[in-house]
């Protein structure tokens, strides 16, 4: 699956304040999500364990805080045909991720965060399918060979696990660590992509 970072050319990560934020439950194989979108692409993906997204649950996600916080109004969508452009684009990345036909597929992200943040998911979506990487090579792949432990603190704040690849990022020794998704997921998602793990 590729990825367009919205506001430039070949992958540049920006932080605009947009004031909508559109939001959908997406129900997958995988299983249920809030997908949030703003004008200008992707800004959130988070786990729904009952019920249809709501207003409270959005602002609890960190990612989406920050943006109501400032002034973003959300709008919740019930419907496919009520979805603006962007966030019927991020649901059907989801759920072509979900179906295993991702290939080809364009996904904008509209992500907010530190510049150094936004440098380490930006390299998370050039992680191909199926293959994994280790903090510390993660860390040395942005130029900052001694920033394992930041580098891990970045990937964890990742506004959009699934589909900006957080999951692809192990132990140096090949183990499993941390997801914000639960390791059980993380498995999933790797085994999905055909990744057999420890």
């Amino acid at each position: 699956m590729r990825r367009k970072i919205s506001g430039a050319r070949h992958g540049k990560v920006v932080r605009p304040r947009e004031a909508r934020i559109d939001l959908a439950t997406v129900r997958t194989r995988l299983g249920t999500f809030a997908v949030a979108a703003t004008p200008r692409g992707l800004a959130a993906l988070f786990p729904l364990a009952r019920g249809p997204v709501t207003s409270a649950r959005a602002g609890r996600d960190p990612a989406l805080a920050r943006r109501i916080r400032e002034g973003a109004r959300l709008v919740i969508h019930r419907g496919r045909s009520s979805y603006p452009p962007e966030l019927a684009r991020a649901a059907a990345a989801l759920h072509a991720y979900a179906s295993g036909n991702a290939r080809g597929s364009r996904t904008v992200l509209d992500l907010d965060g530190t510049p150094f943040q936004r440098a380490v998911w930006k390299r998370l979506c050039a992680i191909p399918t199926g293959k994994t990487i280790s903090y510390g090579a993660l860390a040395a792949s942005i130029g900052r060979p001694r920033a394992a432990r930041a580098v891990g603190a970045a990937v964890g704040a990742n506004p959009v696990p699934i589909l900006v690849p957080c999951h692809r990022v192990i132990g140096q020794d090949g183990s499993l660590t941390g997801f914000g998704l639960g390791l059980p997921m993380k498995r999933a998602l790797l085994l999905h992509e055909g990744n057999r793990t420890r």
